[in-house]
C-alpha cells in the first residue's frame, strides 16, 4: 500500500469511528485495531488523536462538503437544473456516510453530531464550515438573480429571502429526518420543487 492509499484508509478508519462515536470514546488503539496500521504509522499521518481528528473533519466535512466539491456541474441553464444538482449532491453526501460504514443508517444524525463536536474542538474548523454555508447563500442569490433575469421565475421576489429559503428548507430538513431516519433526499426535492412552483413564471 502505497503513502496516499495508506493516509486515505487511515482517515477512512478513523472518520468512520469519530463518525459512529464520541471523540473522547475513541481512543489510539481502537484507530489502530481497526486500520491495521501501528502507531507510529498513525502519529505520522496525524500527529496525536487531536491532529488526525482535525484532519479527518477538514477532510470529510470541510473540504467535502464545500459547494465547490459538492456540485460536479458548475454552469447550470435554470434554477430547477440547480435544484437537481444540489438533491444529487445531497443523496450522494448520505451515500458517502453509508459506504464508510453500512451501520450509519442515519448520516444525518452522525453528521450533525461531528459538527457540534467541531464547535466544541476547533473554532477555526467551525469558522471554515460557517465560510462554506456563507459560499452555499452566495450561490443559490446568484441562481435566483439568474433565475429572475431569464424570466424563469417571476420578477420582484426578494432574492436573499428566497435563497435563505431553501437553504432553511434543506437544513431544517436536515435536522428534522436526523431525529429519524436521517435526510430523506425524495422529501427534500418536493419541498424545494413547491416552492420552485411557487415562484415560477
Amino acid at each position: 500500500m502505497n503513502k496516499n492509499n495508506r493516509k486515505d484508509h487511515l482517515y477512512a478508519v478513523a472518520f468512520k469511528l469519530f463518525l459512529t462515536k464520541h471523540y473522547d470514546a475513541v481512543s489510539i488503539s481502537d484507530i489502530e485495531n481497526e486500520s491495521g496500521m501501528t502507531r507510529g504509522a498513525i502519529t505520522y499521518y496525524g500527529k496525536d488523536k487531536r491532529g488526525l481528528f482535525y484532519d479527518v473533519v477538514r477532510h470529510y466535512l470541510i473540504d467535502s462538503q464545500n459547494l465547490d466539491f459538492k456540485l460536479k456541474k458548475t454552469d447550470f441553464v435554470s434554477l430547477s437544473d440547480f435544484i437537481e444538482e444540489y438533491v444529487r449532491g445531497s443523496q450522494e453526501t448520505m451515500a458517502r456516510f453509508h459506504q464508510i460504514d453500512s451501520k450509519v443508517e442515519n448520516g444525518s444524525r452522525a453528521y450533525m453530531a461531528l459538527i457540534l463536536q467541531i464547535c466544541d474542538f476547533f473554532p477555526d474548523l467551525h469558522e471554515q464550515y460557517l465560510e462554506n454555508r456563507n459560499k452555499e447563500l452566495l450561490k443559490w442569490i446568484e441562481i435566483i438573480q439568474k433565475a429572475v433575469g431569464n424570466k424563469e421565475i417571476r420578477a420582484g421576489i426578494d432574492v436573499i429571502t428566497t435563497a435563505k429559503l431553501f437553504m432553511n428548507v434543506f437544513y431544517g430538513q436536515s435536522y428534522l429526518d436526523a431525529l429519524s431516519a436521517g435526510l430523506n433526499t425524495v422529501e427534500l426535492r418536493l419541498q424545494f420543487q413547491n416552492i420552485y412552483r411557487f415562484i415560477k413564471n
